[in-house]
């Protein structure tokens, strides 16, 4: 059993994956036996659970979970600067990372992003995938995690 941290967009929007297929991610990585450091990202009233801490609280936080995390899963549909910067810290934790987005985006996701994978500056397992379907994301965070 691996502890996932499990990133999405939260203030970015859902624009293009609701929050309530953002929670299907979270389940299914539970239902695959792994224990999740962070969940909360897809609850109804998180913002508004989120405005009442600290910004500093909110950092330290969750870079505790990366910390005590063994791998990175992360939606990357929906644009955030959040998500962004928890990969780049997963990443220099040394911690194998998952980028998941929706297929047909290949073009609009940060390149950026998709850039790491298979980048000489990159000294952590790496992955990026597109999905089509909720079995389809199942069956990849199982491989990523074998």
């Amino acid at each position: 059993m691996a502890k996932i941290f499990f990133g999405c967009s939260m203030r970015g929007g859902h624009n293009i994956v609701t929050r309530e297929d953002l929670s299907k991610f979270p389940e299914i990585i539970e239902e695959l036996g792994h224990e999740l450091a962070s969940k909360h990202q897809t609850k109804e009233g998180v913002i508004e659970e989120e405005n009442k801490l600290t910004k500093n609280k909110i950092h330290d936080r969750d870079y505790k979970w990366a910390i005590e995390s063994d791998i990175g899963i992360f939606e990357i549909s929906n644009p955030s600067l959040g998500v962004g910067a928890e990969i780049s810290d997963m990443i220099h934790l040394g911690k194998p990372v998952l980028c998941l987005f929706k297929k047909g985006l290949e073009d609009t996701v940060s390149a950026y992003v998709l850039g790491k994978k298979d980048s000489k500056y990159i000294n952590t397992f790496f992955q990026c995938y597109a999905y089509e379907s909720f079995e389809e994301v199942k069956e990849i965070i199982k491989a990523f995690i074998k």
